[in-house]
């Protein structure tokens, strides 16, 4: 459609724009849906997938003669934006509440050089193993697990451990 002013073109881009945001809203929905159907983290962010979709969108540029490169990076932020809110979603629906996820993996708890310095110096411990200490902690038979947002909770014995949920890096610990 050929425009006859500034206006009229700027009038039909917002037009288009509000079609893609409903749109991306759409999908939105779909993406969250996906996260009940996945068994695990890799498969929220499936590689194969993304690769598939980039190389669907790339031919549908060409296609209807958008620049590739240019949807390639559009799909690929906005991919990686629903990734995350996906991992969101899925760490809800499994972890939520339900701390067997985190009692499975805990052979995957670790914590960082300074992350052990800090949880000694908060818990007082001295020349003690903080990481076997913690998941001897999340692992009593008295320990509260729950996970909001990113972060398991672990409240056990007077320790309140918080674990990333994604990693399952120890962020902290500390005495009630």
């Amino acid at each position: 459609m050929q425009c006859n002013s500034l206006d009229e073109v700027r009038a039909n881009i917002d037009r288009i724009d509000n079609e893609i945001i409903k749109l991306i809203a759409e999908r939105g929905t779909y993406v969250s849906q996906a996260s009940l159907f996945k068994k695990n983290e890799e498969g929220v962010k499936d590689k194969s997938r993304v690769e598939k979709v980039i190389q669907r969108v790339r031919d549908k540029a060409t296609t209807y003669g958008a620049t590739p490169d240019m949807v390639e990076r559009l799909y690929r932020d906005m991919i990686a934006g629903f990734i995350k809110l996906e991992m969101r979603d899925f760490l809800s629906n499994t972890a939520g509440g339900n701390s067997e996820t985190l009692l499975k993996n805990l052979d995957k708890i670790h914590t960082t050089p300074m992350g052990a310095e800090r949880i000694k110096r908060n818990l007082k411990l001295a020349d003690t193993d903080v990481v076997k200490h913690c998941k001897e902690i999340i692992a009593s038979a008295n320990s509260k697990i729950t996970c909001n947002g990113k972060n398991w909770y672990c409240e056990a014995d007077g320790t309140v451990i918080t674990i990333n949920a994604t990693s399952y890096t120890i962020i902290t610990a500390h005495l009630k």
